[in-house]
């Protein structure tokens, strides 16, 4: 295993997640090093994971906000790592859940990662070394779905402006470079650089596009948004979304965030085609979620 020397604060949201923290958060621990934090943000789970991590951790409230609770080992340690929790008072999905554990964070590098997502042992090394250079704003993990190796790669996309709106799909190759975007389920960003960019625009309520839109803004401020195959994950593709919104209405939201992020970043005649093939894009919305 490398070393690494420069401590991370590893952001974990959570939503109905307790079998899911319970199988993965082992091994997140095992990656820690001195002067890292673990940060989990509960968004108003109604299993138990929030006494679950108080209990494991160690942790009392020290701060109740009108939005939300915070927790705090009460000996800065437990198990060999130090833990923050927070606790939604009400449920708010993942852009927001994830900027609150932002705002948590004391270190300048942070490790985004969703609760079902199993990091390899050199993973946080391989991010933390592409960090060396001052304008870099946020590494992209390179993800195999499932547990192992044999499941399909994932993690790296392309983004492209067409007919009237912007469309994204899956890289063709994982090669280390310049990326279109960071996913927000295993990615590594300069902190200060998030809060600049005030972090994921909430108006892509519950979720979709948000860590998009935020790489976009980054770019448009010559940082450099990164994809390094070296730092990899197995994702086994477990989150909540699906349980909470039906597929109809999941593939509604992402039309709607598609929407909103080509209103919000389009150029002037970018716009103008936007305009003109809005009845294109009506008609081919409306037949995918059979309302034709």
């Amino acid at each position: 295993m490398k070393k690494r020397n420069t401590p991370v604060s590893i952001i974990i949201p959570t939503f109905n997640g307790l079998k899911l923290l319970k199988k993965n958060l082992p091994t997140v621990e095992s990656l820690m090093i001195p002067g890292d934090e673990l940060i989990v943000v509960d968004d108003a789970s109604q299993d138990e994971s929030a006494s679950w991590l108080i209990s494991r951790y160690g942790l009392i409230k020290t701060t109740e906000h009108k939005e939300y609770d915070l927790y705090l080992s009460d000996d800065e340690k437990k198990n060999g790592v130090v833990c923050k929790l927070v606790v939604n008072k009400d449920n708010s999905r993942f852009a927001l859940s994830s900027n609150r554990g932002v705002e948590q964070a004391q270190n300048r590098l942070i490790f985004l990662l969703n609760n079902d997502v199993t990091p390899d042992s050199n993973c946080l090394e391989n991010l933390v070394d592409k960090f060396e250079e001052e304008d870099v704003f946020g590494v992209g993990c390179l993800e195999y779905e499932g547990s192992n190796k044999k499941g399909k790669k994932g993690g790296k996309n392309i983004l492209w402006f067409d007919r009237g709106i912007f469309r994204h799909e899956r890289a063709k190759d994982f090669k280390a470079g310049s990326a279109a975007w960071v996913s927000g389920g295993s990615g590594m960003f300069d902190r200060l650089k998030w809060l600049e960019l005030a972090g994921f625009d909430i108006h892509y309520y519950p979720a979709y596009w948000e860590d998009i839109d935020l790489s976009m803004k980054a770019r448009k401020r010559d940082w450099q948004v990164l994809f390094e195959p070296k730092a990899f994950v197995y994702h086994a593709h477990e989150t909540t979304n699906a349980k909470v919104f039906s597929q109809k209405t999941l593939t509604k939201i992402s039309w709607q965030n598609s929407d909103y992020f080509t209103v919000k970043h389009a150029n002037f005649w970018q716009s103008l085609a936007y305009y003109i093939w809005r009845p294109y894009w009506w008609y081919q919305r409306r037949k995918q979620l059979n309302l034709l």
